[in-house]
């Protein structure tokens, strides 16, 4: 048998460049945007608790059903970043600017077996939308109780994104016996309480663009940026105030109010917004995209394969 092929078709295959690959990596953080000493190599952007709401997460009568879409809403001012457990800069602090986040996304109820631990999926629009959407801001204070300035008019976006998928999202109820909603310092809801309850979002985010002075090395070179945002998410709230309006598509400054009724998290009567405390964190990942030249390069490689085989059968007749 003529091993010619095989053999060319080996070497071939291992003489072309990999199509696509991604890593988690740390990436260049300039947190006074191109200003002298603001520079930081970072794996994690550790946002400060803060505020998430699923709008019509709690419906008239009884548990969230399955099929039930909510739209998520989330607001946080960023805490400090660091590399390998090591904090590089906290906002706001040795000169460094004030960031905000600001998200959006649609989820689906998946399950709820026993009316108190929904788990949700991701469903809606897969761009950067007025529904799906997530906005890092330079320059920007957010008021945690006031729900306002964390996406200030005539702010500085730095990074956009969407979400690509929900790796995990759920939320259990511990119990229905209502505590006060706010049991961060002062009481500033005396009138509401909520339903006691803990859960977790995972979730990926495709970052659409960069502003190159604060994210030197994303979105350069070839490389699509991924983002890894794990949150953690409960009531009642004790270590954020909860706030009293959000933003409905990270580019309006408060102007969604919260409206979780007399009891966050259940029954009132009416469908009403679910709201929670947030903690999250986020980290990156960059996917190569070959360049041109590699293409081109792949390209002749399969053609050399075409002209070898072409060729043996024209020795053959």
């Amino acid at each position: 048998m003529n091993k010619f092929f095989p053999r060319t078709l080996i070497a071939a295959a291992l003489a072309l460049p990999a199509l696509a690959y991604s890593q988690a990596v740390p990436i260049q953080f300039d947190v006074n945007g191109a200003a002298a000493g603001g520079l930081f190599t970072v794996d994690l952007l550790d946002w400060a608790p803060g505020n998430a709401l699923a709008i019509n997460g709690t419906p008239a009568a009884g548990p969230i059903t399955v099929g039930t879409v909510t739209q998520l809403l989330y607001q946080a001012n960023l805490g400090l970043v660091s590399l390998g457990g090591v904090t590089q800069a906290a906002a706001g602090l040795g000169g460094a600017q004030n960031f905000t986040a600001v998200a959006g996304f649609q989820e689906i109820v998946l399950s709820n077996s026993t009316g108190l631990n929904p788990t949700f999926g991701f469903t809606g629009a897969p761009t950067l939308s007025a529904t799906n959407y997530f906005y890092i801001y330079a320059n920007a204070v957010g008021n945690n109780l006031a729900g306002t300035g964390f996406a200030p008019a005539g702010g500085t976006i730095v990074l956009s994104g969407h979400v690509t998928t929900v790796l995990s999202s759920n939320f259990t109820a511990t119990t229905a016996t209502p505590v006060a909603l706010d049991n961060f310092g002062t009481n500033n809801y005396p009138t509401i309480t909520s339903i006691i309850g803990s859960g977790t979002t995972d979730i990926n985010l495709r970052i659409d663009s960069v502003n190159a002075a604060y994210f030197p090395t994303l979105l350069a070179g070839g490389n699509i940026a991924f983002s890894f945002f794990n949150n953690s998410q409960v009531t009642p709230f004790s270590q954020a105030d909860p706030s009293a309006v959000f933003s409905s598509n990270g580019l309006i400054d408060g102007n969604v109010a919260h409206n979780v009724g007399l009891i966050n998290g259940a029954p009132n009567g009416t469908a009403k917004n679910f709201q929670f405390q947030a903690d999250a964190n986020q980290s990156f990942s960059l996917t190569r995209v070959p360049e041109p030249g590699s293409l081109a390069l792949v390209g002749l490689a399969l053609g050399a394969l075409g002209f070898a085989s072409r060729r043996r059968s024209a020795d053959k007749a």
